[in-house]
């Protein structure tokens, strides 16, 4: 009877978490809209002067009890216009246990296993503080998977001492038809000349097309971002449908002007 509770009360969690992300989504959306100027949305055509190549190194790590996974790759962006530029990823995944929420496999096929996959796409600007990145690929090894990835990340009062920044990166894979998405929402509560550091909270949200609820996992996150290096370090953990979990992201970019 208890352990039928417990069911019962994580089912209900997962239902109630995913209509909270989808009110914040809409809330945040819409006082975004309402603060950009219509005027900015040149910024798609007018060209890049001077163009930039953006190369970024990165690593991940993820895991619970029931699910290990790491990353790692590169990803190339070039400026076209001032609003849109071109991107190639490329990365490499190693699955050390479990089935979790970027798992491509209709079923585990063992482990560990290791995949890479390839990538490439576009990054929109289409008002300050906004970008939309849309790629497609496909996996290789272990994986056979295509699938398409989005990454939205906007800024509202941008000026402010404290501005506030909403992400989300989902995923389809065609393979097991599985979905995901990872929300962060959070402010600015230190910005000095060398050091920016955040704080907020995130969630992960997986599930397929089958009649079940969707898995979902959150707690607070913080984030680290040292200039001069362009350095950034990315660490939540929290509780959700697999218990306790950890994440953590790096990354290190280089940039050049044409």
């Amino acid at each position: 009877m208890e352990a039928r509770s417990q069911v019962t009360i994580r089912a209900a969690a997962r239902r109630w978490g995913a209509a909270a992300i989808a009110i914040a989504l809409g809330g945040f959306m819409l006082a975004r809209s309402a603060s950009a100027r219509a005027d900015t949305i040149s910024n798609l055509l007018q060209p890049a002067e001077p163009s930039h190549l953006t190369l970024t190194l990165f690593a991940a790590g993820y895991g619970n009890e029931s699910y290990g996974v790491t990353h790692e790759g590169f990803e190339l962006e070039q400026s076209i216009t001032r609003g849109i530029g071109v991107v190639l990823r490329l990365g490499n995944y190693q699955i050390y246990q479990g089935t979790g929420y970027d798992t491509p496999f209709n079923g585990r096929p063992g482990a560990p296993f290791f995949f890479g996959r390839f990538e490439g796409g576009v990054d929109l600007t289409p008002i300050e503080g906004t970008h939309l990145a849309v790629l497609g690929g496909h996996d290789v090894g272990d994986s056979h998977s295509a699938v398409i990835e989005e990454s939205f990340s906007s800024w509202i009062n941008i000026h402010s001492a404290h501005p506030i920044n909403f992400s989300i990166n989902s995923s389809q894979y065609f393979q097991n038809n599985l979905c995901n998405g990872l929300i962060d929402l959070r402010t600015v509560l230190l910005s000095t000349g060398e050091l920016i550091v955040l704080a907020g909270a995130g969630a992960t949200v997986w599930g397929g097309n089958g009649p079940g609820p969707a898995n979902v996992q959150g707690g607070p996150d913080l984030g680290f971002f040292y200039r001069p290096w362009k350095i950034r370090l990315d660490i939540q953990g929290g509780y959700g449908s697999d218990n306790e979990y950890g994440l953590v992201a790096f990354s290190r970019s280089f940039d050049w002007q044409e």
